[in-house]
């Protein structure tokens, strides 16, 4: 089943979409390996999984700090099923659920992506701008002060 995920961060106002093909179970948190990048403190690694009942897309809240549909507070490991426009909230983030099935031939047109090639992706959306820019600060102070030692 393909899913589009729309992820609005509370606190930026950012929006991110993201195409999910939900075959078995597809698990979301701060893990590198989430198809949507998901950031704070507040998260687990794992903190809700989509996944497919006969037919019928569920989520699953995995973590003890909070999953909400549709403003409802979702137990732990009690899956609950998602319509096309459901609104899942996490600790800064809410995500809009949007499910379509794919014709044959839409299926059959789709272009896989290599998975080595959406790791420089993975790798630039991971940190944040600033802390890319105190990352290269502090690099070359350690080039400065290597070249003003080893002079």
């Amino acid at each position: 089943m393909h899913v589009t995920l729309i992820r609005l961060n509370t606190s930026t106002q950012e929006t991110v979409e993201a195409q999910v093909d939900i075959e078995d179970r597809v698990v979301l948190g701060r893990h590198l390996g989430s198809p949507l990048l998901l950031q704070g403190e507040a998260l687990s690694r794992q903190h809700f999984a989509f996944f497919i009942t006969d037919g019928q897309l569920m989520i699953e809240n995995l973590s003890a700090n909070g999953t909400r549909l549709n403003g409802e507070a979702l137990a732990i490991q009690n899956p609950s099923s998602l319509q096309s426009g459901d609104l899942v909230e996490i600790p800064g983030y809410q995500i809009r659920v949007e499910q379509r099935e794919a014709s044959q031939n839409e299926a059959m047109s789709e272009i896989k992506v290599p998975v080595w090639q959406s790791y420089g992706k993975v790798a630039l959306n991971f940190f944040d701008p600033l802390e890319v820019t105190l990352l290269l600060c502090a690099i070359a102070c350690i080039c400065l002060f290597t070249y003003y030692i080893a002079t």
